[in-house]
């Protein structure tokens, strides 16, 4: 059995608030295979290439591994939650910060998801502006060119996501061969040596470059239950994640270093016009992005759907699209590396708590029975939430890290915080028996 973007979700329908079925589980290969054609965008090829601009071959490398190692790592224990009650993260989400509270947090990650869904389109802008300049010497602005991509992406989303999504699975794969083609001809007749030899214009990004790196993924690895919840046991859902965030991540991000550093160009379109690959590149550069922000502006409208209940999904993804579409025509690709910096360090605080309340503390029962049981808000898990997001960003904003990774010193000084709180309100719904 295949696993799709699209089985995942189901098209707008209630898969996000019922458990998966035993019959809809698959192994822990098809779940990575989604996740590693996730990595597979443009931002992701970018921030590969301006790694490598900063920090040389070597550099990048290290600095691309050590990110992905931490994001695999980070996505083990969300991934086995979700294996083990079969449920979406919007629901585990309310078992934590009660049925009202997990509003706050889903209107945050719909707020970066929605953020995710105008960067990829303000790339998508430029790479066909690029492209039909290429072609015919003269292009429309990047402004129309990204109004009229995201008007058909809305579209594609709302009445064609399935086709175009099941299509997305032969799309991955010669994506994949297509960039390591890339990478080769770039090498043609260049010593791969003469590339170790290259210093990088910034040695000192390394802790930027890793912090973006996790920025990046730091969404999904949050979100990783939604994905991991059809994987058949806990061991496969290990798999899925170190396919996904370990491999895919770093695979995606590598492979636009070679390319980059020869031709000296950061944007995919861009490096592949100067290898003399126009057409074929923007065939499957265009599939790809359509694809991948269909699925950024989906998870937008899931998100914020749990919280605008009485609206209905297809007006929240018209509306979130064309937000969206307006920060992308506004230039947020130009703050992109903030972008990514912010995600890292606001984001883990969210998986601090749910994962600390599942492994160590062990006391609710995350049945979908005692729902309508659970408290509008858990003020535990919330202030800790609050507070662990709040002192990650001093922290930040000081230049102030333990790890020297913020995202990793968000979470855990989350875990501690919430420990304490829970000491202060304790859990009125105990975990049954297993």
């Amino acid at each position: 059995m295949v696993l799709s973007l699209f089985s995942l979700t189901d098209h707008f329908d209630q898969s996000s608030r019922i458990a998966v079925r035993e019959d809809e589980v698959v192994s822990g290969w098809s779940v990575g295979l989604v996740l590693f054609g996730i990595c597979l965008t443009l931002p992701t090829l970018y921030t590969g290439a301006i790694t490598s601009k900063n920090l040389g071959f070597t550099g990048a490398v290290v600095a691309i591994l050590l990110a992905s190692l931490v994001l695999a790592l980070m996505s083990v224990p969300a991934a086995i939650v979700g294996a083990q009650t079969r449920l979406s993260s919007y629901l585990i989400y309310r078992f934590v910060f009660g049925r009202k509270g997990s509003g706050f947090v889903n209107m945050l990650l719909g707020l970066t998801l929605l953020g995710w869904f105008a960067v990829t389109a303000g790339f998508f802008g430029e790479t066909l502006h690029m492209a039909i300049q290429e072609f015919f010497g003269t292009s429309p602005p990047v402004w129309l060119l990204t109004l009229m991509s995201s008007t058909l992406i809305i579209i594609t989303t709302i009445f064609g996501f399935k086709a175009i999504d099941r299509l997305a699975l032969i799309a991955v794969p010669i994506l994949i061969l297509f960039l390591i083609y890339v990478c080769n001809l770039s090498l043609d007749g260049i010593a791969f040596s003469a590339l170790l030899e290259i210093k990088g214009a910034n040695p000192e990004y390394f802790t930027t470059a890793v912090s973006t790196t996790i920025g990046s993924l730091i969404v999904g690895v949050v979100l990783m239950p939604d994905f991991s919840r059809y994987a058949r046991t806990a061991k496969d859902s290990i798999t899925a994640s170190l396919l996904g965030n370990g491999l895919g991540n770093s695979f995606s991000m590598m492979i636009s270093i070679i390319p980059a550093m020869v031709t000296g160009l950061l944007e995919p379109m861009a490096y592949m016009i100067a290898l003399g690959l126009v057409l074929s590149a923007l065939m499957i550069l265009i599939f790809a992005t359509w694809t991948t922000n269909s699925a950024n502006l989906y998870s937008t409208t899931l998100a914020m759907g749990v919280v605008k209940t009485k609206i209905p999904e297809w007006k929240i993804a018209i509306t979130s699209g064309i937000f969206g579409t307006i920060l992308a025509m506004a230039g947020i690709t130009e703050y992109f590396i903030e972008f990514l910096e912010w995600l890292a360090v606001i984001v883990p605080p969210v998986a601090g708590v749910y994962l600390t309340d599942y492994f160590l503390l062990k006391q609710k029962d995350y049945s979908l029975s005692l729902h309508n049981s659970l408290p509008e808000y858990d003020f535990a898990a919330l202030l800790a939430w609050l507070l662990g997001t709040l002192i990650s960003v001093i922290a930040f904003l000081m230049e102030f890290s333990i790890t020297r990774i913020p995202s990793l010193d968000a979470f855990f000084i989350t875990i501690p915080i919430y420990l304490v709180c829970r000491k202060v309100w304790p859990t009125k719904l105990s975990r049954g028996k297993d």
